[in-house]
């Protein structure tokens, strides 16, 4: 016996220890949450998305309006908010100027629900909640029973009630309802419609659990990639077989059937009419109960979509051998590249390998590919010596690595700045020149992030291309490496 509760002790003991390093336990144990979570509620609940720069200058307008001057800035504290797993950042890649949109994580929502139950002094225990337990407890019962004299007596006891009542509105009787009962009934609804609203984005927070595994690092083996894979699909068996999965495929069929959804809509203006006593969050709650549902399942639609372009650059990456060969090739001619490319630049004063990173540090999941003959490539046959380098030189001669140091060292001073906003802030950017800045920025303490951007950059046409590129930082200056005059 003792060693059972030592065991359930040691169970409860790791349980708790993950959950405090949990986001939302991280969110209620800031030293601003009470500023974080009204401002998530004003501008986030409910799975509403907000563009970044939008977010950010209505963060700044409420901040100055509440007087607090001893803040971060409206987009740094966005990204403070997205470093702690409170904020998704997720690139619009529908719209055409490629918007990072914001919106709330599902542990940051649990807190904003808890928080709100709390201002309002929620509480299930009312005068009617008694009756409302009993009689669900009688239904429930009334399906396992395997008596069949018990649900023969529930059956008829329910008959003699509805006969009852059909005789008294037959004879113009109708008693008046008790309004306190309804009340409570009607808030234990509103309640759980509320809760159904957060809830609904646990599904695709689920969805993005399972494939945020696949953006590991792309080169490992062959067996870690198999083993991957199998995870990948025991995980998604896993959450087909859910009560996440489950509840949101019968709520989505529910929603979408026109009368049911009519008899709903027609119930709860007949709800809100009648009850004005219902706290007015509750009733704003009921009120737009359908749009809300409308847009976390639009959140959960687009998280589908990201996870769907997860999986296909995981399996881009080398689903067969054949794929896999190919990757490998691709990492061997990235290694070529670098070595010919930093001969041919030996003479910049550049304490740098560039402008390529190590095969390492590729990212091939990155790469998308699209097999127009779906036979399997010719074996790759080993390079000689004659291979013509000459395509090269006009790439090593695009880049100024001296200049482009000095603009990069020059933009770090300040504080942090993007790869993207380097890029942007040349006069006229190359591939080589985004080529160069992305391997630097690899080399940055840090890593890359979920989220990915599109920069723009001149062809040798004379065209503008666009390309994406992730989410990195340059945090400190580029090194340089004196070179002696003697």
């Amino acid at each position: 016996m003792e060693s059972a509760e030592q065991t359930t002790l040691a169970q409860a003991w790791e349980a708790n220890r993950s959950i405090h390093k949990s986001a939302a336990v991280r969110l209620f144990a800031a030293n601003n949450s009470a500023l974080y979570v009204t401002l998530m509620e004003r501008h986030l609940d409910f799975g509403t998305r907000l563009s970044e720069t939008e977010l950010a200058i209505r963060l700044e307008r409420d901040m100055a309006e509440l007087g607090i001057a001893d803040q971060a800035g409206g987009l740094d504290l966005v990204k403070l908010w997205a470093k702690q797993g409170w904020l998704h950042r997720v690139t619009d890649s529908t719209a055409a100027t490629a918007d990072i949109q914001c919106s709330l994580t599902s542990e940051a929502r649990t807190v904003l629900d808890y928080v709100r139950r709390l201002r309002r002094e929620d509480s299930v225990a009312t005068g009617g909640s008694i009756n409302g337990i009993a009689a669900g407890l009688r239904r429930v019962a009334g399906q396992v029973a395997n008596d069949p004299r018990q649900i023969r007596e529930e059956i008829e006891h329910q008959i003699s009630e509805l006969d009852a009542e059909l005789a008294d509105l037959d004879a113009g009787r109708r008693p008046d309802p008790d309004l306190r009962v309804a009340e409570d009934e009607a808030r234990a609804i509103a309640y759980q419609m509320e809760q159904i609203i957060s809830d609904i984005g646990q599904y695709g927070a689920m969805l993005d659990r399972i494939t945020t595994a696949l953006l590991d690092d792309p080169n490992d083996s062959d067996l870690a990639y198999r083993d991957r894979q199998r995870q990948m699909f025991d995980d998604y068996e896993a959450l087909l077989a859910s009560s996440q999965s489950a509840s949101y495929h019968a709520f989505t069929h529910m929603i979408q059937d026109p009368q049911q959804r009519a008899r709903l809509v027609g119930d709860i203006e007949t709800v809100t009419d009648q009850l004005p006593g219902i706290d007015s969050g509750l009733r704003a709650v009921m009120d737009d109960f359908f749009g809300l549902v409308s847009q976390q399942m639009a959140d959960v639609g687009r998280t589908r979509q990201r996870c769907a372009r997860r999986i296909r650059r995981f399996v881009a990456s080398g689903t067969l051998e054949q794929s896999r060969g190919v990757a490998r090739q691709l990492n061997d001619a990235l290694a070529t590249a670098n070595e010919l490319l930093k001969t041919s630049l030996a003479d910049r004063r550049l304490g740098h390998e560039v402008p390529l990173a190590t095969p390492a540090a590729t990212s091939i999941g990155r790469l998308a590919f699209e097999i127009r003959d779906p036979a399997p490539p010719a074996a790759a046959l080993p390079a000689t010596a004659g291979a013509d380098l000459s395509s090269f030189a006009s790439l090593a001669g695009q880049v100024d690595t001296v200049e482009l140091t000095e603009v990069v060292n020059a933009a770090v001073v300040d504080g942090p700045v993007t790869l993207s906003q380097v890029i942007e802030g040349l006069d006229e950017p190359y591939l080589a020149h985004v080529i160069v800045l992305w391997s630097w920025a690899l080399k940055q303490p840090g890593g890359a992030g979920d989220d990915s951007v599109v920069v723009r950059f001149r062809s040798l046409e004379g065209q503008d291309r666009g390309i994406e590129i992730p989410a990195l930082m340059f945090t400190e200056p580029i090194p340089t490496a004196e070179v002696d005059a003697s």
